[in-house]
């Protein structure tokens, strides 16, 4: 696997291309909004991205058992049928939360991919399970093995919805220069969606670095607010606006999502993929949910006011809450796993596979839900 080189510029926009191969099962006449599936594979991550013209992006594909749930919520909950592709699928980065389930989805359910298989560009040794579960399936599917992504790639997904890959690798967008990595968390593909007023971000388990405001102690390195910045200075986010939805980083971690980062993006509402089977991270972490998300815990650094929502597809149940590095937080709207909807103009919804379980300091914050509105600033 070679390095990805930093681009300057936006790479040129991809369209789906005709196939002569079995049709997806959404096409753009049964889908017309723009989708994104979160599914609980519990620690680890699985989102499905589905385009209002019907292309499909799967990003990251959890670890086992838990990968082994995505074949039957794309069976149940999108209508895929075995033989049917993704267009695009992509591993975040090489940590086996985010790629082992890949096997399964190929061999065992027996789905394709039609255009490209894309990784960061790590430069980690291959290991047998790296291959047995993630590169060798790979060479079964219609896009062939996996190769890096194109920093500056955009991906068409209709009616003027664009998947934007901002980061991959350590290099950001528009960067001619940048620092190298070590920490396979700080390659993680950051991925940008925009469809009309909605916006989002997905990035693995990017780094956020130290943040002694909100006690973030971490080794990995400040990316995620150069992420920021790119957006900004390539007129995909108004500075000042922010975004709908934001992903947050490494299930909760505190490696991830500092105050800055946050105070950037200005999120309205804040998902995660997180699990029990994480040994003993405690994540999501009370650094990040409560200090930063939620502001339950008042820093001087939260410039910006609190998400709306805090939604994650699991939780873990540690013997022991807290740790020498910090505590696990309980304030987040379990929900299993969930699609967030919408046409661009007219807000968008969140629905949860389950009425959400409130954690035992949230009881009050909301009802259990099943569907969720939000509307668009004005």
């Amino acid at each position: 696997m070679s390095l990805v080189q930093a681009q300057s510029k936006p790479a040129t926009l991809a369209q789906p291309k005709p196939q002569s191969k079995p049709a997806v099962a959404a096409t753009a006449a049964t889908v017309k909004q723009l989708q994104i599936h979160y599914i609980n594979v519990e620690q680890g991550g699985a989102t499905l991205i589905v385009g209002p013209n019907g292309t499909k992006i799967m990003y990251d594909f959890g670890n086992l058992p838990g990968g082994k749930n995505i074949g039957k919520y794309l069976r149940e909950k999108v209508g895929m049928r075995e033989g049917d592709p993704v267009h695009y699928a992509i591993v975040s980065h090489a940590d086996k939360d985010h790629y082992l389930g890949y096997k399964h989805f190929v061999e065992k359910d027996g789905f394709n991919v039609s255009i490209a298989n894309y990784e960061p560009g790590t430069t980690k040794s291959i290991s047998r399970t790296m291959k047995s579960h993630w590169l060798d399936p790979a060479q079964k599917t219609w896009a062939k093995k996996f190769k890096p992504i194109p920093v500056g790639l955009r991906i068409a997904l209709g009616d003027g919805a664009e998947a934007h890959v901002v980061a991959a690798n350590g290099v950001v967008l528009g960067e001619t220069t940048s620092p190298a990595v070590r920490n396979e968390n700080d390659r993680s593909i950051a991925l940008f969606i925009r469809h009309g007023n909605f916006s989002y971000i997905l990035d693995g388990d990017l780094g956020g670095g130290n943040d002694p405001c909100t006690d973030h102690q971490t080794s990995q390195k400040k990316i995620q607010e150069r992420v920021a910045r790119a957006l900004v200075a390539h007129d995909l986010i108004p500075e000042g606006r922010g975004v709908s939805v934001m992903h947050v980083a490494h299930h909760g971690s505190e490696s991830s999502t500092p105050s800055g980062y946050y105070n950037a993006m200005q999120p309205e509402v804040a998902v995660i993929s997180v699990g029990d089977n994480q040994g003993s991270f405690l994540h999501p972490r009370e650094d990040v949910i409560d200090k930063v998300l939620l502001q339950t815990v008042k820093v001087s650094c939260s410039l910006v006011p609190p998400v709306k929502a805090v939604f994650q597809t699991s939780e873990a149940r540690p013997k022991e809450p807290c740790s020498s590095t910090g505590c696990i937080s309980t304030k987040g709207l379990v929900a299993g796993s969930f699609v967030i909807t919408t046409d661009g103009r007219n807000g968008y919804d969140i629905k949860t596979e389950k009425a959400v379980k409130h954690g035992k300091d949230v009881k009050a914050q909301a009802p259990p839900e099943l569907l969720w509105h939000f509307d668009f600033p004005k």
